[in-house]
């Protein structure tokens, strides 16, 4: 491979000239080919170079997910620039920090989010890529292996976020690792779920840009579970990669429907243990040919092990173990114990990761999470030898949680662990010594006004004293299950009046794993997430005969006000009255995209489970 293809500009430009008029990305809103989307980006660069800004720089990108952020990251590469992704939905404050720590000099954003950007950008250019860009091109820039493309950031154990600045060279190695450990070819859509300033967005964003694959951004928060399953058969994405929570979700909802996913010939999963049962759930909801995917890494090392299986595959022990490391990675456990620490040697390690193995070595990185190797020579996961957590597949420092709480004038001390919800997925769980008048409400508003949603506990548990040992250190074994019972919560209790708060209130006790839900209570306060508010909507659809939008329940977070936007209507809907309103309401949902594409190929036959609609052949 020349120096050239090394880096990520000249490997899309490659795919650009191979196959312009292909599919490139792919939403409700935007159908974009290779040749409008190489425009695109060449829009945004040229503004950036109009704006002043000079090669080697950073650029901050403020979007929520959806189309315009990939034209987005092309431009800023090829401005020069490392792109620094700037999640819409995270507080004020942790984005103004990420911007001035990165030293970003420049912000691109869309409509959608351009009065924010303006707040944030302290004097900086602000350049929208939805509107009329102040276009000044300049002379051909010569991208390097060596630069910068991209700063990620992490949950950092000082309590500030922690930068992962990764290069071009690198990040075309593990685009290659996962093209090549999942087979991606031009014919593939790929699924992006993942939120741009993670990572796993990284792998799949550019596994089909850099393969001539379309890519398939999908917001889950307006779509839920259920939109999601109607999304990805729609479109017959042919490679779906998932979180383990969401890729159970998925399969609770097939499971509801008796129907398979026929179109995905790969699932995708990481971020957390793959136990029997999810391979029983692969198995039994996904096509025959399909096969399964597990990846192991981390920002620093993107997929460093990766292991393919197929449905006749049977594990050694109830987890799925870690695969094989991917081509130029050795992960070896420390001091070749047959438990101990993993590290990673690679040259294609995230430059000043600051974690090299105890010899050394600035091609290694110790992971901190512990391995043991079984029988067979494979190994599993045992955890952490840090305090950090993974929820949903994100890293979360338990320093960083813990500093923000204690940072609340009324709470003396906090520890942060975890717990397994009704749903057997991992939650963030708050212990706290604090003033009498502190409310469960008090302390997520101070949280939320610092952390990313994934960062919030979803319990809070308030204690005389925090467990200590014999050596005076804090007993994380002795603290207690979060339970069920209402927390402190300053909103008093008010008993559901009427059928459909009732409806409502029992289907918040079943999916929280709690007791005694009040009327006027708060779905986030009592433990609500926005993978448990996908899970209550898809609840809801199946209980009321009136469609109710998963945005529109993010506005109304009480019982109280979900039982107005459902009205007095009850359950009870026969089994054949719901399965017609859905096929109904799929064909809704995808009219406008299905008569966009109708127009521009001829029809096919729709996927199975779904009612026939004009469709492109892609």
């Amino acid at each position: 491979m020349s120096a050239a293809e090394r880096t990520l500009t000249a490997r899309f430009a490659a795919q650009v000239a191979a196959g312009p008029d292909r599919p490139a990305v792919v939403t409700p809103e935007h159908r974009w080919t290779y040749r409008e989307l190489d425009a695109h980006a060449d829009r945004v660069a040229g503004a950036l170079a109009g704006a002043g800004v000079r090669q080697g720089g950073r650029c901050g990108l403020l979007f929520r997910h959806g189309a315009p952020m990939v034209p987005a990251v092309l431009g800023a590469m090829r401005a020069g620039l490392a792109y620094v992704p700037l999640d819409a939905a995270y507080p004020a404050d942790r984005l103004e920090l990420m911007l001035a720590d990165s030293g970003a000099e420049v912000l691109l954003t869309d409509a959608a989010d351009a009065d924010l950007a303006v707040r944030l950008a302290d004097g900086r250019p602000v350049l929208d890529v939805t509107g009329d860009l102040p276009v000044a091109p300049g002379p051909p820039l010569r991208v390097r292996p060596e630069d910068p493309a991209y700063v990620l950031y992490t949950s950092g154990s000082t309590g500030r976020p922690k930068p992962v600045v990764q290069l071009h060279r690198n990040v075309v190695h593990h685009a290659d690792a996962w093209i090549g450990g999942l087979g991606v070819t031009a014919a593939d859509r790929l699924s992006l779920q993942s939120a741009y300033s993670w990572d796993s967005a990284v792998q799949d964003m550019f596994a089909a840009l850099l393969s001539g694959a379309a890519l398939y951004p999908v917001d889950l928060k307006a779509l839920g579970v259920a939109g999601l399953v109607d999304w990805m058969l729609t479109e017959r994405i042919s490679v779906y990669h998932s979180t383990l929570p969401i890729f159970r979700a998925v399969c609770r909802v097939l499971a509801d429907r008796d129907a398979v996913m026929p179109s995905v010939r790969m699932l995708a999963l990481g971020g957390d243990h793959i136990h029997r049962e999810d391979l029983a759930a692969y198995r039994r909801w996904f096509a025959d040919d399909c096969r399964l995917a597990s990846a192991y890494g981390s920002t620093e090392c993107s997929c460093a092990l990766l292991r393919v299986v197929d449905k006749a595959y049977e594990p050694p022990t109830g987890v799925l173990p870690l695969g094989a490391p991917v081509p130029e990675t050795i992960v070896e456990l420390l001091g070749g114990a047959d438990v101990g620490e993993l590290i990673v040697r690679s040259p294609y390690l995230a430059p000043g990761h600051g974690r090299p193995a105890p010899d050394d070595d600035p091609d290694s990185y110790r992971t901190g999470d512990l391995g043991r190797r079984l029988p067979d020579g494979s190994v599993v996961l045992e955890g952490r030898a840090d305090f950090q957590i993974k929820i949903s597949g994100i890293r979360v420092e338990a320093g960083e949680v813990e500093s923000a709480l204690t940072a609340h004038p009324a709470i003396r001390e906090a520890v942060v662990g975890t717990f397994a919800d009704a749903f057997g997925e991992r939650q963030l769980a708050a212990y706290l010594v604090a003033e009498p008048g502190a409310t469960v409400e008090a302390v997520r508003a101070h949280l939320t006004a610092r952390l990313p949603a994934h960062a919030v506990p979803t319990a809070y548990v308030f204690l005389d004293a925090l467990p200590l040992t014999v050596n005076h250190k804090i007993d994380r074994a002795a603290l207690p299950d979060p339970g069920v019972a209402r927390a402190r919560l300053a909103t008093a209790y008010a008993r559901p009046d009427g059928a459909a708060e009732r409806a409502i209130a029992g289907a918040w006790a079943e999916i929280l794993g709690t007791d005694a839900v009040g009327a006027d209570d708060n779905f986030f306060d009592r433990g609500g997430t926005s993978l448990r508010m996908a899970a209550l909507h898809e609840r809801l659809t199946r209980l009321f005969d009136r469609p109710v939008r998963m945005v529109d329940l993010y506005r109304a977070p009480t019982v109280r006000g979900m039982a107005r936007l459902v009205g007095e209507h009850g359950p009870a809907l026969s089994a054949v009255t719901t399965a017609a309103r859905r096929g109904a309401a799929r064909r809704e949902a995808y009219a406008a995209t299905a008569a966009r594409v109708a127009r521009r190929g001829r029809p096919q036959p729709p996927p199975r489970g779904l009612p026939a609609s004009p469709r492109e052949d892609r």
